[in-house]
């Protein structure tokens, strides 16, 4: 018996380390594969989108959920060039940049396909037209420093902003890490966009500010759904007061 329970936990041990080596080499198990409706709600996840900027090339990763993965990667850069080469996925390299929050999860999936489609139109099938209009270094390619490439960052942005115009999504909230990052107002439909900032926090704190964000992004959808089941209480009790 206390060999079979020995080696019962030799399993356990080495399992544990199989796990441990595949979260520090692919991500977070939770961030793994495209996540429906269904998903989100089953992992008591908000309805939102997540954007990390790589602090050493620029890029932007989009996550559904508040962690990422090398499935990420893999479905965002599908075409990489010397400008735009494939990221690491290491931990280091990857900084919280902003949180769209919306207000249903048919919202929150059709921002995140309307993401990686504008994603895959600049990198595949309108590249050279992408490229035009980036601004240019003095050889003609888009412009760098050492190998950051803040168009990226840029192209993010403005991407966010056209996918809720275009979608109409209604009662989005935005919160940046730093609000200049959102550029200026005129880019933004802010009949259907608020704008806010995250909490200060350091790199070694972002697991926690990320499970912060999801919080408040479920009680934000509470708050809509309350709000819209009063409505109509509301209009009928000031009904009956002018009857």
């Amino acid at each position: 018996m206390p060999q079979m329970r020995l080696s019962a936990e030799k399993r356990m041990r080495k399992h544990l380390l199989e796990q441990l080596k595949a979260r520090k080499v692919l991500g977070a198990r939770i961030a793994q594969g495209y996540k429906t409706k269904k998903d989100l709600q089953e992992l008591n996840l908000a309805p939102q989108v997540f954007m990390f900027k790589n602090l050493f090339l620029g890029q932007v990763m989009y996550s559904q959920v508040p962690a990422y993965h090398q499935d990420q990667i893999n479905a965002l850069f599908t075409r990489p060039n010397w400008e735009n080469r494939k990221p690491a996925r290491r931990n280091d390299h990857w900084r919280l940049m902003a949180v769209a929050s919306f207000a249903n999860y048919e919202y929150a999936v059709a921002a995140y396909n309307g993401l990686l489609k504008l994603r895959q139109v600049r990198d595949v099938h309108k590249a050279s037209e992408a490229k035009q209009m980036r601004r240019k270094n003095e050889d003609g390619n888009t412009w760098y420093s050492g190998q950051y490439r803040p168009t990226h960052q840029q192209e993010a942005a403005a991407d966010l902003a056209h996918v809720i115009d275009e979608f109409e999504l209604e009662n989005t909230k935005i919160s940046w890490e730093n609000i200049w990052r959102k550029g200026d107002d005129s880019h933004w439909r802010m009949d259907l966009i608020e704008h806010d900032t995250l909490p200060a926090f350091t790199p070694k704190f972002q697991s926690v500010v990320l499970d912060e964000m999801r919080r408040k992004g479920l009680d934000f959808v509470k708050e809509l759904r309350s709000t819209a089941a009063e409505a109509p209480q509301a209009t009928e009790a000031q009904a009956e007061a002018t009857a």
